[in-house]
């Protein structure tokens, strides 16, 4: 079940938690097999448009590496694994040593989802199954921020996103866009391989 986050964040603690059916640990976090993540995320579809971008913080607590390796959802027709390029890994997976912090934010590793069908409206959430290589399917609820939101709950690309979609009522003045732009920043937290683990390209 997909919750609406906006109308979330005006309700109160757990209040809101309570009406929305999740607990405050499943909200955000989701664990299987050693793999926890944290706080993941997309980039709603522009306008027009079918693509979307996966961002999530993933630990890998277990004894052994891991890999993300697929996405399942019927909502959409693809996916593509993106490795940070400071990483000389192979693009069908997404590489967890174990005891590990690794970020997938914009500018470093992340996954691309295409052919979207059919997505809730910002500020909901988007019901995906991460398939990882050892731990196995993990079914998470990503929030969906603004197409050009810099990080998560990025409040101020949610204003820009719901002024330009709002219906205009009798009497509104022209407003105009002073969109300005983010420059993308690297996943900051990003594991570095260690020995027997794939090398940064040189």
């Amino acid at each position: 079940m997909s919750i609406d986050r906006r109308r979330v964040l005006f309700l109160t603690g757990g209040a809101a938690l309570a009406a929305s059916g999740l607990s405050r640990a499943s909200a955000h976090e989701y664990e299987k097999g050693g793999i926890k993540v944290e706080h993941p995320w997309l980039r709603a579809p522009r306008d027009g448009e079918s693509d979307a971008n996966l961002f999530m913080v993933v630990y890998n607590r277990s004894d052994s590496a891991d890999r993300l390796i697929g996405v399942k959802s019927p909502e959409i027709g693809g996916f593509d694994l993106h490795v940070a390029p400071h990483f000389a890994v192979a693009t069908d997976a997404i590489f967890f040593p174990n005891g590990s912090k690794v970020t997938l934010a914009p500018g470093g590793s992340f996954v691309h989802l295409s052919g979207i069908k059919k997505i809730n409206p910002v500020g909901w959430g988007f019901e995906l199954t991460l398939v990882f290589e050892k731990a196995g399917d993990l079914l998470i609820d990503a929030a969906i921020d603004a197409p050009d939101a810099a990080h998560a709950h990025d409040a101020e690309a949610m204003e820009r996103w719901e002024k330009a979609h709002r219906t205009p009522q009798a009497g509104d003045a022209p407003v105009e866009d002073h969109r300005s732009g983010h420059e993308e920043q690297k996943g900051q937290g990003e594991a570095q391989p260690g020995v027997g683990e794939p090398q940064p390209a040189q």
